[in-house]
């Protein structure tokens, strides 16, 4: 595994050193050690972490809200490891995107594999998120392209084979994708409907 830079979140100065020296013996490096109450967010755009561990006694609802603004907006593998938590918190934090959840059970020897399976559970969940962005922005252009058909075949009367080689001619012409052209069909025709 290559040398992560580790943002660390705990409140208990012991552990932190612990965690460093485990960390530094795995060739990998904590960056920032923040406590709970801090601003995550703010930390990892400031630290860029290649991964989050976090060493919490129980995890708050407000860090759970952190964790989730912090997947949706700069997501990253999380490790958490508490001394408790309930079902409902560790259904949350998978949800929010942590990658290990270990409750009652850390021990020096386990944070690095446990790390591990979190960033390769991380790389597999972008590429699956990858795989769902790239399907629903061709499902939108297929859409769009269906709807810019229906429009010329209202407009010219035109049957839908036909309706789809002019579209497929005027962005030829014009030198654009399909899509494009697509879109500017619909914003003109909704354009006039507003007019």
């Amino acid at each position: 595994m290559a040398r992560l830079r580790i943002l660390l979140m705990t409140e208990r100065r012991e552990r932190a050193l612990l965690l460093e020296r485990t960390l530094a013996g795995a060739h990998h490096q904590v960056s920032a050690v923040i406590r709970p109450d801090d601003d995550l967010l703010l930390y990892v755009q400031q630290a860029h972490p290649d991964a989050l561990i976090m060493d919490l006694i129980e995890p708050t609802p407000d860090i759970l809200l952190a964790l989730r603004r912090l997947d949706a907006q700069q997501p990253l593998p999380v490790v958490v490891f508490a001394d408790r938590s309930d079902s409902q918190a560790i259904r949350t934090a998978v949800k929010a995107g942590v990658g290990a959840y270990v409750v009652d059970g850390f021990q020096p020897a386990r944070v690095v594999p446990v790390l591990e399976a979190a960033c390769a559970r991380f790389q597999e969940f972008q590429a699956l998120r990858g795989e769902r962005d790239r399907a629903q922005a061709k499902l939108a252009e297929r859409k769009s392209i269906e709807r810019a058909k229906g429009i010329l075949m209202r407009r010219r009367a035109l049957a839908e084979e036909a309706a789809y080689r002019l579209l497929r001619k005027m962005a030829m012409d014009r030198g654009r994708q399909l899509v494009e052209v697509a879109e500017s069909i619909i914003t003109a025709e909704e354009m006039l409907a507003q007019g």
